[in-house]
């Protein structure tokens, strides 16, 4: 199931977006990346006992949202200039 919603995500939906807005799509990964992150962040804060992000946290956010954003943007990167 989490491979289906990441192959959505990373794959099926830049894509889609290429097609409709071109390469502004490379402002949408900026946003996706940055925004999740700080969200994240803010939710740690709000944390009483500890009010910072946990290696666990971080890790989290580099493995299942930050790794694989950067990648789709590579590849959609060297994909682009050559079909669009």
């Amino acid at each position: 199931m989490l491979v289906i919603v990441y192959a959505l995500m990373y794959v099926v939906l830049p894509a889609i977006l290429f097609g409709i807005i071109g390469g502004w799509t490379f402002l949408v990964y900026i946003v996706w990346l940055f925004g999740s992150y700080e969200i994240v962040k803010k939710r740690c804060e709000e944390r009483e006992h500890m009010p910072m992000m946990e290696h666990t946290d971080a890790l989290g956010v580099m493995m299942f949202i930050s790794i694989p954003t950067v990648l789709s943007a590579l590849a959609f990167l060297i994909i682009y200039p050559l079909f669009y």
